[in-house]
């Protein structure tokens, strides 16, 4: 039975090549889009459970340069400074629960750190902060030592052992959970050491002649209001000149619904895909069955049975969609690996790769959609093949 499958399939090369092919595409496209809606969906909800601030106090010229996913998702990607009585002013507004403010420094490369790639240097005030701690199960205390750091999940792995950041030694306090975010490739420090740092990097100098000297900057204000208070809250931080209000709730809608409707119309365009493939799949195995009529019935008068010749056909149909399925899940898991890069290209959206677990189930879902697609398609062709008359290999002239 095998040989006569394999036979069967190279004498049609190119119908069974194009057959293959069809299938991998087709679960290619499926598995990378759902891998990838995953990680997003994840990312999104890990971020809007964790992200802790209402509302992000920033430098209105940087509210000009960068977009609010860029803002909430990449540890601010910029240089952006404000004098840092305007942590004290937003302590004072009525219907403010809790205030913290960061610093962010300069981004670091592996030639003056330990970090194995680019990593961006964040300070925060840890005896105020509320927002970064969640992304821990390690308590971090009351503040960070001078030489202590928090690493992202990217990050910790340099830094166990200890390390240097900007020529200095630095100990790990605390590595962050995955957050899908550019956090994953920060280190945090004390904000006071982070503004030590940057004080004396040559390339900045003229950050502090423009805005004057470290010490009396932060370059972003998180802040939590109380129920019912933020749009009075709001009204109230558009009186500080040169701020602009992140409303982060609003941005984590605009992010989801924006990805929604993307990967809706990914999903529909996939749909499409596995409709035409179910399609292929038909006519193909109707029409192989209907033109080895001659074949099969001859097979039939030499004794075959009924369910023999459906083995047949079901056999070729088998191999090409098993084949076709492998192929498209390695080329799909490929594909998918590129998702997180073009993403970051595209635009800042949070990521979180599904675990190993989740990638096996998926894979396997796939793999079943389309065997059930296959026998969908074959159904039919191998009823009419089991019930050709074998009689009929007589009144035809040739086999093919």
């Amino acid at each position: 039975m095998l040989t006569l499958i394999r036979h069967a399939i190279e004498m049609r090369r190119t119908q069974s090549v194009a057959t293959l092919l069809s299938v991998a595409l087709s679960v290619a496209v499926v598995l990378a889009l759902a891998l990838a809606s995953m990680g997003v969906r994840a990312g999104i909800e890990a971020s809007r459970s964790r992200l802790g601030a209402d509302l992000m106090v920033i430098p209105a010229d940087a509210a000009v340069g960068l977009d609010q996913n860029q803002l909430l998702f990449t540890s601010a990607p910029a240089n952006m400074y404000m004098d840092a009585s305007v942590e004290r002013r937003v302590r004072g507004i009525a219907g403010v629960e809790r205030v913290t403010a960061q610093f962010f420094g300069q981004t670091l490369n592996a030639s003056c750190c330990s970090a194995s790639s680019p990593a961006r240097l964040v300070g925060y005030d840890a005896s105020t902060d509320w927002v970064i701690a969640p992304w821990t199960s390690k308590a971090l205390g009351s503040a960070l030592g001078p030489s202590q750091i928090v690493a992202g999940s990217r990050v910790a792995p340099d830094y166990v052992s200890g390390g240097m950041v900007l020529g200095r030694p630095v100990e790990l306090a605390a590595a962050l959970d995955e957050s899908g975010t550019d956090l994953d490739g920060s280190i945090l420090m004390d904000m006071d050491q982070v503004r030590s740092f940057v004080r004396g990097t040559p390339e900045l100098a003229h950050l502090w002649q423009e805005h004057g000297d470290p010490d009396g900057l932060v370059s972003c204000v998180l802040v939590d209001v109380a129920d019912g208070q933020r749009d009075a809250v709001v009204s109230e931080l558009s009186r500080i000149e040169g701020v602009s209000v992140v409303e982060t709730s609003d941005a984590m809608e605009k992010v989801s619904g924006q990805m929604s409707s993307l990967f809706s119309i990914m999903a529909g365009a996939a749909a499409l895909l596995v409709a035409a493939t179910l399609f292929q799949l038909f006519a193909r195995f109707f029409s192989l069955a209907w033109d080895r009529r001659t074949e099969l019935a001859l097979y039939r008068a030499l004794g075959a049975s009924r369910r023999e010749v459906s083995r047949l056909i079901g056999g070729e149909a088998a191999v090409l969609v098993g084949v076709g399925t492998l192929v498209g899940l390695v080329v799909g898991g490929i594909a998918y690996l590129a998702v997180p890069g073009m993403l970051a290209s595209a635009g800042s959206f949070p990521y979180r790769a599904p675990g190993p677990l989740a990638l096996v189930a998926t894979a396997l879902a796939v793999a079943a959609l389309f065997a059930t697609i296959g026998l969908a398609a074959v159904a039919w062709p191998l009823s009419r093949a089991g019930r050709i008359d074998p009689s009929s290999a007589m009144q035809t002239g040739d086999i093919d």
